[in-house]
Formats: C-alpha cells, sequence, structure tokens
C-alpha cells in the first residue's frame, strides 16, 4: 500500500496560546488526504521548534474552558468559515 499524501490547509487561524517551550493553535483547518477535501474542522494542535528554529506539528488537543469560552464569543465567524 503506497503511503497517503496529507495536505493541511489553514483555513484561519483563531487563537494562539504559548504553553512553555510548545505553541497552542485553535485554528480552523481543511485535512487534504490523497486529493480528497475533508472539509473545514475546528482543531487546536499544539506546535514546537526544532533546535534549527523550525516548526514542527504535534499532537491535537482537547478544548479547554477558556477555548470554550473563545468558540462560544465568536461562533458566527467561525460558522461561516466551516
Amino acid at each position: 500500500m503506497p503511503p497517503k499524501n496529507i495536505e493541511c490547509e489553514v483555513v484561519k487561524e483563531l487563537q494562539t496560546q504559548e504553553s512553555g517551550p510548545a505553541i497552542n493553535k485553535l485554528r480552523i483547518v481543511k485535512w487534504i488526504v490523497d486529493g480528497k477535501d475533508t472539509g473545514a474542522l475546528l482543531e487546536k494542535r499544539n506546535f514546537f521548534s526544532t533546535k534549527d528554529g523550525e516548526e514542527k506539528m504535534g499532537k491535537a488537543k482537547g478544548f479547554n474552558l477558556s477555548d470554550l469560552k473563545y468558540i462560544i464569543d465568536n461562533w458566527k465567524d467561525i460558522q461561516s468559515l466551516m
């Protein structure tokens, strides 16, 4: 089975929070897997920098109370992008 071609298109970065060496981003993205668009998704994901300064994508994370408050307060804008 050949490897899948996976691309991430960022529709909009909604919020960024620094957490130690990592940065957490709340964003709307579209994952394109082998040319098939998954549609817009709301996700929170952490990122970190390598020793060379390159940004690497980490794991998706669950929403906390602060994230939910932001989502509720900005729901109309978020919904229009989904």
